[in-house]
């Protein structure tokens, strides 16, 4: 009986090393993350929701970087994209109280700041939610819900690459929050 006992606490001791070695090379780091194949998916024709607070883009009163579109992605579900078709993010560690940018120097090379020269528009989204920060080389970044927006640098249109970067990196959705599709690995 002793000899079972012995051999039933290796067994487990051997699951469960086994089961850590896995879950470890299953985990690869926040430094993948980026680094990781692109996330994309077609872009859909802009299914805006409907709304009364909404203004239309206009070519007056839209310079580049600033006209803003909710859509409903089929995988990603709400998400914002600029002029462009850039998925728009936010930083969590960007203070929405706070009238600045935490993401400088080599932060802004890989996740662009959304800058304005102008008002915002807006389809789809409240325009009481959007304002703008003034950056530290003078630039005034667009805010949604007091987030900073960003896309990253190297995005081609619809993909959201970067999804869940240290879990810090969220794409956001039309109120400001961040979205939690599509994650790479839980984020709590």
């Amino acid at each position: 009986m002793r000899r079972s006992r012995l051999t039933m606490l290796v067994v487990i001791a051997a699951l469960v090393v086994g089961a850590a070695m896995w879950w470890q090379a299953a985990d690869p780091g926040p430094a993948a993350l980026t680094a990781g194949a692109p996330v994309t998916e077609a872009l859909p024709g802009p299914r805006v929701p409907p709304s009364s607070t909404s203004r239309p883009s206009t070519p007056a009163d839209s310079p580049p970087g600033t006209r803003l579109t909710a859509v409903y992605m089929t995988k990603m579900g709400q998400a914002i994209l600029d002029e462009t078709g850039a998925v728009l993010f936010r930083y969590e560690r960007d203070n929405p109280h706070k009238a600045r940018s935490a993401c400088l120097g080599d932060c802004a090379a890989v996740w662009t700041p959304i800058t304005t020269t102008g008002t915002p528009s807006v389809t789809g989204i409240d325009p009481a939610l959007v304002g703008t920060v003034k950056r530290p080389e003078g630039a005034k970044q667009v805010t949604l819900a007091g987030r900073p927006l960003y896309k990253f640098a190297n995005a081609r249109p619809g993909e959201w690459t970067g999804q869940g970067t240290d879990h810090v990196w969220f794409v956001i959705r039309p109120d400001g929050q961040r979205n939690l599709n599509c994650l790479p690995t839980p984020v709590q």
